[in-house]
This record gives C-alpha cells, structure tokens and sequence, in this order.
C-alpha cells in the first residue's frame, strides 16, 4: 500500500522556513541588543608601571660589574652591581687632618685667651679690648666648608679647593693674633694680663665645626669601602640606559630603579570624551603575557583638575590618566612597561 507524504513534507518545508526566519530574527535581535546595550571601550597602549625605587651609588667611582638584568626580581639587600670607589686614601688622611685641627682649635677656645692690657690714663678711660672673634668665626667658616668639598671632590674643581685651602690658611694666621686693643698715648706700665671671657657662640661654632669634620671623615670612609651597590627594596629590575660596566658614576647616582610588583598597576591615557565612559571602580579586561586578566578602575587623573595639570597644558597632552588594578599572585615576572589593551564594558 503506497502512503503518500507529499503534504507531510510540504508542511515540515513550509514551518521549517517560518522557524528558521523566527531563529534569524531572534539572532538579530540578540546581535542588536548586545551592540547597544553591551559596548566595548578599547583602549590601546596600555602600559605595566607602579612606584619607582632607585639604587645609587654611595661614592663617585667606576662600575665593574653589573650583577642583574633588565626585568630580574631581586630581594632587599641583594647585590645589583659592583664598583670601585675614587675617594683615595690621601683624601681620607685630609679629612683626618681636618678633624684633628678642628679639635686642636675647639681646645683653644675653651682654654680662653690671656692679653697684656696698658693701664689707663687717669684723664681717659681705654678703649675695650679687641679680641678677634670675628677671624675665628671665619676659620670655623672656611673650614667647615673645604670639608664638604673634599668630602665630594667630584663636584667642584681642584682650583677651587685649592681657593678655599688658601683662604682657610690666611684665616688661621689671623686668628691666631689677638687684635691690639686702642688706648690713648702715651700709656704708663703696662698692668696684669686678664683672661679674655670665653665668648659661647664662637665655641658653638667651633663645637659644630668638629662635628661636621667627623662627618665628612665617616661618610667618607664609609663610602671608600662601599663597592656593592644593594636593592633598598625587593622590587623587578629597570637598568638605566647609561649604566654599564665601566662607566664613571658620582654619589647619589641612580644606578637601577625598582619597580615593587605589590604596588603596581596599569595605566593608559585617554581622551576626556572616554573618560566620560569611566568611572572608578569598573572592571577592564586585559591580557599580559598571554594571561588574560581581569582589574579594576584604581584612579582617575584628570590634569584639569590635578596639581600636574598646568604641566600637562604646558605639554598640549590634555589626556586623562586611568590607572588599573593588577591582581595580586600573579604566575609570571611583572615588568615595568609592559603593553597590553584594554577593554571596558560600557553600557548603551
């Protein structure tokens, strides 16, 4: 018995079509929505940054040997870069020459001075005697000066000190000579010698002047034995451009900086209109070495209404800072600078 099916199929043909212009429109409607109501901000140029600590070098001198690399995570107190430190020994023995001659003059000052004072005529009164504080003060002056320099003889030129050393020997031959006190003539004999009173403020000075010798003395040495360079902090590596092995390096020098994995964070520029898309607090997704992840707005720098702003007018770059939040334990080395996309879902 033949059973005919061609009304059957004709019905599946006719409702299979409805069905698959209703999925269609269904798709639409869905591709619609989300377009409208689900966008996406993209912000490209994204970089990896936090606060910055930096290594430097305690003394002026040469780098033998640079330790670490550019991205490596070191620890505090682990050896960054070796160097050789210019401070000689005979530049130690000067500043102990200095302390010693410090001392030997606030010795002096507090022994007190005697002088050999003419009787006064009996028609006129003498003049008060004149001692001279003033060239004292000078030598505690010049000398406390010549010590910083030679405490960092890199930053000022050998004719200079060799000024100051002059300057400081003239002192030193005029304080050592009390000023003769003025008395009218003709003067009878000459009556006992009295001590001239200890004046506070010069042996304060002179106090100081001895302490600030020392100083210099112990930073100095310090310094001559400092040839490893330490991390200050535990933080990724970020070698300066100009550093390598034998270059010349002054005092306070930055050597390396530091980035601290625990206080970083990624940040982006974006116009003011964008901005106007963000808020604090909202989730962006981005990826960093082939991780996708996941942070929040952290802060929102506007230079119109930052501090930085006229820095930021003066450089025509009216740009919002966004910075981003990076989650913490992360399985891969954070390097600063670091680039990645960001995205941020916005609504309608």
């Amino acid at each position: 018995m033949e059973v005919d099916i061609t009304n059957k199929a004709n019905k599946i043909i006719r409702y299979g079509l409805i069905g698959l212009v209703l999925l269609a429109l269904i798709v639409s409607t869905g591709v619609y929505f989300y377009q409208h109501h689900n966008k996406t901000l993209t912000i490209y140029d994204a970089q990896v940054t936090g606060d910055i600590v930096q290594a430097k070098a305690k003394s002026p001198g040469k780098i033998t040997e640079i330790v670490v690399s550019d991205g490596d995570h070191v620890e505090a107190g682990d050896v960054i870069a070796r160097m050789e430190s210019s401070i000689t020994d005979e530049q130690i023995q000067q500043l102990e020459q200095n302390v010693k001659l410090a001392q030997q003059s606030l010795e002096q000052l507090k022994k007190g001075a005697t002088m050999t004072l003419p009787a006064a005529p009996q028609t006129q009164a003498p003049s008060a005697p004149s001692y001279s504080a003033s060239a004292q003060r000078e030598v505690a002056r010049l000398r406390a000066k010549l010590a910083a320099m030679q405490a960092n003889p890199d930053a000022y030129a050998r004719k200079e000190i060799q000024s100051v050393q002059a300057e400081l020997n003239a002192a030193q031959a005029a304080a050592s000579v009390p000023a003769t006190p003025s008395v009218p003539a003709p003067s009878p004999a000459p009556t006992a010698a009295p001590t001239v009173p200890q004046n506070p403020d010069i042996i304060k000075q002179a106090e100081m002047q001895v302490q600030v010798a020392q100083a210099a003395l112990d930073n100095a040495k310090e310094a001559q034995q400092a040839t490893d360079i330490l991390a200050p902090t535990a933080g990724t590596v970020m070698l300066i451009d100009d550093i390598a092995e034998g270059a010349e390096v002054k005092a306070d020098q930055v050597v390396v900086n530091l980035m601290d994995p625990e206080n970083a964070w990624v940040e982006a520029k974006v116009t003011p209109e964008q901005a106007k898309s963000i808020r604090l607090g909202q989730f962006a997704a981005y990826e960093l070495d082939k991780h996708k992840l996941q942070g929040s707005v952290k802060d929102i720098v506007d230079p119109s209404n930052d501090e930085s702003g006229e820095q930021a007018d003066a450089d025509g770059d009216s740009r919002v800072t966004v910075r981003i939040s990076l989650p913490s334990g992360l399985s891969f080395t954070l390097k600063p600078g670091m680039t990645t996309t960001l995205k941020f879902a916005i609504g309608g």
